[in-house]
């Protein structure tokens, strides 16, 4: 399955009608990865994939587990337990699926290896995304410094209220707007990444809060817990 318009040449997350967003040069022409937004054709835009190789999911129980998929054709369809999963084997398409948590992507392309992981803010504050680092440190002998990491659309500062006491859990990240409570789960996530060595400069942010732009991303903050999940997608071409 080909990207459209790859050749562009600023790492950006772009979007393509019917065919979802992507980052584009972000981690080198092996590494794919998108997001299908709320207008996208998630059965035809997965089965592009499914007949390639395979689609493996997360469970996501809102933990720090981090599952290695190393078989493409005899994986499972869905990991229980887990809600990062990495693999180095081509054509296995890694999900996660959102509506203000944050999907989180993975990339080591000299060593060929990409991972994915849905990061609430339980998942956060479980260290999550160091978790993810080590696994890929100590599993694929990956190099912090060397990582790309893109964070998808969620809910951002500008939307996410909590209650006071997530102070305790997040300290500077949690700030007082007009009597609210702000916290602020990409900053955490930034933090997180760079203290285990993540380049601030290879860390890509979409930009995007889902809870601001529901014409494009599902929000349960917004609109519920029956609305949609934006499904996130990583993959590593032969």
């Amino acid at each position: 399955m080909s990207i459209p318009g790859e050749a562009n040449s600023a790492p950006r997350l772009e979007e393509h009608p019917a065919q979802g967003w992507w980052f584009r040069r972000w981690a080198g022409r092996r590494v794919m990865a998108g997001i299908a937004d709320r207008h996208t054709d998630l059965t035809q835009w997965l089965r592009d994939f499914e007949r390639s190789g395979c689609t493996v999911g997360a469970e996501q129980v809102h933990g720090s587990s981090v599952a290695i998929i190393e078989h493409g054709a005899s994986a499972a369809t869905v990991v229980a337990g887990a809600d990062a999963l990495l693999t180095r084997v081509p054509d296995v398409a890694l999900l996660v699926r959102t509506a203000d948590c944050l999907p989180v992507f993975f990339a080591d392309p000299p060593r060929g290896v990409v991972g994915i992981a849905h990061a609430g803010w339980r998942g956060l504050a479980a260290s999550l995304l160091a978790r993810v680092v080590s696994a890929l440190r100590h599993t694929c002998h990956s190099q912090a410094s060397e990582l790309r990491v893109a964070l998808g659309p969620a809910i951002r500062v500008c939307c996410y209220e909590v209650g006071a006491e997530f102070r305790e859990r997040f300290g500077p990240f949690v700030r007082e707007r007009g009597g609210r409570w702000m916290c602020d789960l990409v900053g955490v996530a930034r933090a997180q990444l760079e203290q285990c060595g993540v380049r601030s400069d290879r860390i890509l942010d979409s930009q995007r809060c889902t809870a601001c732009e529901p014409q494009h991303w599902f929000s349960v903050r917004r609109e519920g817990d029956g609305t949609g999940r934006l499904t996130s997608l990583i993959m590593l071409r032969p």
